[in-house]
């Protein structure tokens, strides 16, 4: 009896083991990689080895910010662009079909990459329809933080050229060739009545289509959008420029205080000076931080100059009036600075707006 159960038991091993290598070949395949897609429709329209033509355009809803320390900027905006798939043309049904619309992930669309954004752009809605013909067009708005090189030599009077580049994901790029949507490059009609810039405004959008180089000497398309803005000057005027001018003016008043009078003229010095230190402390927050000098840079330090000019005139009068011998060299000093000095200051500002705005 025992000896039949133990056979009985080989017997159901032996049958196992024999169904395991068939069971194995008929197991379900491995799974396919995520983001990969087998389906044709999802695969780029790249026929014959011919470059694939996709026009761009950009419409500018808002610039919420430009930060000029940073050299950054926040954008708002419309992407759009149109190419041709011949594999979605259609026959069309009625006057109620004249284009079909497609989700993202239904059909291929280009990956379209600004490579100067600050960070990686946030998508909020997006629109793809086609035409009897296969003409795709896709949109998208988008808000993003780019990066772009600012010249601010002629700060505050300066323009600024705000750049987006876009390119095409890499693997594509040699298989794309750009085009200008000439009539999807614009900014909004009612952009001055929202925007936020209280310091800039917006003059003018420039498209230009070219191609960039990328490693190994390959080149890739690229389509450069060069968002104009022209800073409005007048808080610099009003705030900076007329208060300083004002502050050395004062210190000129130590030519007309009497040359025996020490006090009043070294009270007179000293205060304007701390008040012109006290003054490029309290505004050095909305100034950029560059390591060149900009136009309000030089007006800051021809500035202080001409401030510590009145303390060495007052004092090399008042050393010479002490003296019976050298009494008039030091009135003459005191004649001639009186009209030399403040000419000297308009000269020199001349001379450094037409070196940084000329």
């Amino acid at each position: 009896m025992r000896r039949g159960i133990v056979l009985s038991a080989l017997a159901i091993a032996f049958i196992a083991s024999a169904m395991l290598p068939a069971a194995s070949s008929c197991a379900a395949p491995p799974p396919i990689p995520t983001g990969f897609s087998t389906d044709p429709i999802l695969q780029p329209p790249f026929e014959n080895g011919e470059q694939l033509d996709i026009k761009i355009g950009l419409h500018i809803v808002n610039i919420a910010a430009i930060d000029e320390v940073n050299e950054q900027f926040q954008m708002d905006a419309y992407l759009f662009a149109q190419w041709t798939d011949p594999r979605l043309a259609y026959t069309q049904q009625g006057p109620s079909d004249r284009h079909r619309h497609y989700a993202l992930g239904q059909i291929w669309v280009p990956q379209l990459e600004m490579i100067n954004a600050a960070t990686p752009r946030t998508r909020f809605d997006t629109s793809i329809w086609v035409t009897p013909d296969g003409t795709v067009s896709y949109a998208e708005r988008c808000k993003v933080t780019m990066s772009s090189k600012f010249e601010l030599r002629r700060f505050p009077f300066d323009r600024q050229s705000l750049m987006i580049l876009i390119h095409p994901f890499l693997v594509d790029g040699p298989h794309i060739n750009f085009k200008l949507m000439e009539d999807s490059t614009w900014t909004a009609s009612e952009f001055s009545s929202y925007s936020s810039l209280a310091q800039w405004q917006v003059t003018a959008v420039q498209p230009k289509i070219g191609e960039a180089l990328t490693y190994g000497g390959f080149t890739m398309p690229e389509a450069r959008f060069a968002i104009t803005v022209q800073r409005r000057s007048s808080f610099y005027l009003w705030k900076v420029f007329l208060p300083l001018t004002l502050m050395v003016v004062l210190s000129w008043a130590v030519f007309w205080i009497e040359a025996s009078d020490l006090d009043n003229q070294v009270q007179v010095a000293v205060t304007t000076i701390l008040t012109v230190i006290a003054f490029a402390f309290a505004i050095s927050a909305t100034m950029p931080r560059l390591p060149y000098l900009t136009y309000i840079d030089a007006f800051f330090l021809e500035c202080y100059i001409f401030v510590f000019l009145a303390v060495v005139e007052l004092m090399t009068v008042h050393v010479t009036h002490r003296s019976e011998l050298r009494r008039d060299i030091g009135l003459r000093i005191r004649k001639y600075s009186r009209w030399v000095i403040p000419a000297a200051f308009v000269v020199t500002n001349i001379v450094i707006a037409h070196h940084f705005l000329g």
